[in-house]
């Protein structure tokens, strides 16, 4: 029997979360939704996600904390970050304006922002400029964060907004791709990397150039932990690099 991608993590987490009759904290963390299109394959299944959940997993597991998984759109998410209804999200880069309401810790994983597009494309798009130059859409997540470049794009070109589609989580944004729904989407190299190792989508789709590059992290909700428990939580990720735990669980995916 074939496990979801959900049911895999759900395993994942639970066999890093500990064991005790009372539990000081449970956390809930943003999934991708495993009701979108897998045209482009399952974002929860690749080595990335699952990588960073488990390191997640181990790391509240030290303050005695559990995770509770749930699937959510990108936008949402944020927004419940915010107001404390959602614990943690992986992946997110650090901004001023999340650091209103987020603590970070980490960073877990190095984020290089790529724009992928259609094979037809690799020979006449090298930057954002060309890209905006050929008609049709380009899908991105609610909500993320694609460098300065990308922030004062959307500022100085006002017909920006109208050919982007704001997909609800990465796993649409990448459906959208692969459905030929959109011309080119903004997603993560090693993401991309891996998924394009199915031939179908190897044949179709390029990676076009490099958008940006930066450290992604934990982000949790300052309305969900005391400012104590995130101390506690940035105390435990230097020992887990510092004694080689990050390194180990990395090497298992």
């Amino acid at each position: 029997m074939q496990l979801s991608g959900k049911a895999c993590l759900l395993i994942l987490l639970c066999s890093f979360t500990v064991s005790a009759q009372q539990v000081p904290c449970q956390l809930s963390v943003r999934l991708e939704s495993d009701q979108q299109s897998t045209a482009a394959g399952s974002h929860n299944d690749t080595s990335t996600s699952r990588q960073s959940y488990a390191l997640l997993s181990a790391l509240l597991a030290k303050s005695g904390c559990q995770v509770k998984m749930q699937a959510l759109p990108a936008g949402r998410a944020i927004k419940m970050l915010e107001d404390g209804s959602l614990g943690v999200m992986v992946g997110m880069s650090e901004t001023a304006e999340r650091a209103r309401f987020s603590y970070f810790v980490g960073p877990h994983h190095i984020e290089r922002m790529v724009v992928v597009g259609r094979r037809e494309l690799q020979r006449s798009v090298a930057d954002l400029y060309q890209l905006l130059s050929w008609p049709g859409l380009i899908s991105v997540a609610e909500g993320a964060y694609y460098g300065p470049k990308w922030q004062q794009l959307l500022q100085q070109q006002e017909g920006l907004q109208q050919r982007l589609f704001y997909a609800s989580g990465n796993q649409q944004k990448l459906a959208m791709l692969a459905s030929d729904r959109v011309v080119a989407t903004l997603e993560d190299e090693a993401i991309i990397d891996e998924l394009l190792q199915q031939k179908d989508l190897a044949q179709r789709y390029v990676k076009l150039f490099v958008l940006h590059e930066n450290p992604v992290y934990f982000a949790i909700s300052r309305q969900a932990i005391s400012s104590d428990l995130y101390l506690q939580l940035q105390k435990h990720w230097q020992h887990m690099l510092q004694s080689g735990e990050v390194d180990n669980i990395k090497q298992n995916f």
